[in-house]
């Protein structure tokens, strides 16, 4: 009987001993839980401070090529913290990629969109380079790049006008372009361009018969001339060459005016004889023969 009931005792003490063991299992575990829990606290705090939204914040403008928001974010904490090395990083980081891409556009003949960036940069580029002494570019490189911006998109512009036949629009966009990049050969290739295609189509006008058209072009090879002077010397024709063609489209004009008043047809007369003063509006004769020609024209109206 004795024997039993120790059995039973020993049978017990181990059960409790186990249930002791288990239970303190459990504590330690959650003790373990319980004392990582601020780590990770600690860890989502330093992700989501202040600083490192702003980061974050200026890396998504930047992916989205909002470039102005980007450089504000960053000179706002420069302000701040002048010499914080990871703003500096991000800052360096951000500029050299608006760089690279300005550098792209260019290269692509995407001039406007090209400045907006090179002139992005030149505003700020005082500013972070006092806190950026390092950047891979300077101030005089980035107005270069500007300045080659500016001329592609000129000549751009004064082949679309030429292929157009907007000669007055090629002609004012070439004077600008010289005044930006004097002396520059691709500017002189358009400038001879633009004057060979006008004597050309005056050439192909007067052989058509067309000599109000034919003088028009000349007159405005002639134009031009005087401004392109000194990029003329390469040309095969001379200023001689485009006054003698005027005066022979006047000519022509003058005798089909001729033979009109001749007629009697007066309107028609002084409507020929007006279109050689758009291309000869110096012509005096033409003037005095108009002014005869609607002298007679109202006295036969009464």
């Amino acid at each position: 009987m004795r024997n039993s009931r120790c059995k039973w005792l020993a049978i017990i003490l181990v059960s409790l001993l186990l249930g002791l063991t288990g239970a303190c299992s459990i504590i330690k575990h959650q003790e373990t839980r319980t004392a990582a829990k601020p780590e990770g606290t600690e860890s989502q705090r330093e992700v989501s401070g202040p600083e490192e939204q702003l980061l974050a914040e200026a890396e998504e403008a930047l992916a989205s090529g909002q470039y102005a928001q980007v450089l504000d974010i960053y000179k706002a904490q420069f302000d701040r913290k002048p010499q914080n090395q990871k703003i500096q990083a991000a800052a360096r980081d951000a500029l050299e990629e608006i760089k690279k891409k300005a550098d792209e556009a260019r290269i692509k003949n995407h001039y406007s969109l090209a400045m907006d960036r090179y002139l992005l940069l030149l505003k700020n580029y005082d500013y972070f380079y006092r806190v950026i002494p390092d950047l891979s570019f300077n101030s005089e490189e980035i107005e270069q790049c500007l300045k080659e911006c500016r001329l592609g998109n000129y000549l751009a512009q004064i082949d679309q006008s030429l292929k157009a036949k907007k000669y007055e629009q090629a002609s004012s966009l070439l004077l600008e372009a010289l005044k930006t990049s004097p002396g520059e050969p691709r500017v002189k290739n358009q400038i001879e361009r633009l004057l060979v295609e006008l004597k050309s189509s005056g050439d192909q006008s007067l052989a058509d018969l067309d000599f109000a058209r034919a003088g028009e072009c000349y007159s405005l090879a002639k134009k031009n001339w005087s401004k392109f002077k000194s990029y003329t010397g390469s040309l095969s024709f001379k200023l001689e060459d485009l006054d003698s063609a005027i005066r022979a489209c006047s000519q022509q004009l003058t005798n089909r005016g001729l033979v009109e008043y001749r007629k009697g047809n007066l309107k028609g007369a002084i409507s020929i004889w007006e279109s050689i003063l758009d291309f000869d509006p110096g012509n005096e004769q033409i003037k005095k023969a108009i002014e005869t020609a609607r002298a007679q024209l109202q006295e036969i109206k009464g």
